[in-house]
């Protein structure tokens, strides 16, 4: 099962998720506007409301549950969505509109959200217009295909990670040490058919981007 978590980030086109199996979907606050422009109804909406329209919000409520929160609280928006999606027995969780928008600490806080669930085992990548994010970890071997004016990046989470192979990338790489904070690893490019990411230790972000 998968939930769709709309947030009030960036426009994203509904192509970028519209081939997904989507079970259940919720709208952060203002993400409703979002939806709205997609065209998806949200099974639930929650927040404290002070991004979303007032008259939005009452188009939903006959047809949707509505949670609302104080403002002045210990989680964003996004957060509290998760937490129940998880509740609610969802392990694979997709994020819209978790970039962008003028607060870059949203957007950073969102991409640490994927690393502080992934250790509970839940997988959660954002989606936007240009870019797929996830986690990967430990004993990873993924292949990825290749994809016109995509790069790859990675982004070392954990002090390093270990053992590190690219193979088929424009600059390749077996079985190297990465240390956090290095940027050897931005803006790579697969030139064969596939490129296969192994990694045997460690955690990172894993960035498929477009310009």
């Amino acid at each position: 099962m998968v939930a769709l978590i709309i947030a009030n980030g960036d426009d994203v086109d509904k192509t970028s998720f519209e081939n997904m199996s989507i079970d259940y979907v919720i709208c952060a606050d203002g993400g409703l506007e979002k939806a709205e422009k997609l065209q998806v109804v949200p099974d639930l909406i929650l927040g404290d409301f002070d991004s979303v329209h007032g008259d939005v919000l009452e188009k939903y409520k006959k047809s949707s549950e509505i949670m609302k929160y104080p403002a002045e609280k210990d989680f964003t928006d996004m957060e509290l969505s998760i937490e129940i999606a998880v509740k609610k027995g969802f392990r694979d969780i997709v994020l819209v509109g978790a970039t962008g928008g003028p607060r870059l600490d949203h957007s950073l806080a969102n991409m640490m959200l994927l690393e502080k669930y992934y250790k509970f085992g839940i997988n959660i990548i954002i989606i936007d217009n240009n870019n797929k994010i996830q986690i990967i970890s430990d004993n990873c071997n993924m292949l990825l295909e290749n994809k016109r004016e995509t790069f790859v990046s990675l982004i070392p989470l954990t002090e390093e990670i270990n053992g590190l192979t690219l193979e088929g990338f424009k600059y390749p790489l077996d079985r190297v040490v990465v240390k956090r904070g290095s940027t050897l690893c931005v803006s790579n490019e697969i030139i064969s058919d596939k490129g296969r990411i192994i990694l045997e230790r460690g955690t990172a972000l894993l960035f498929i981007s477009r310009d």
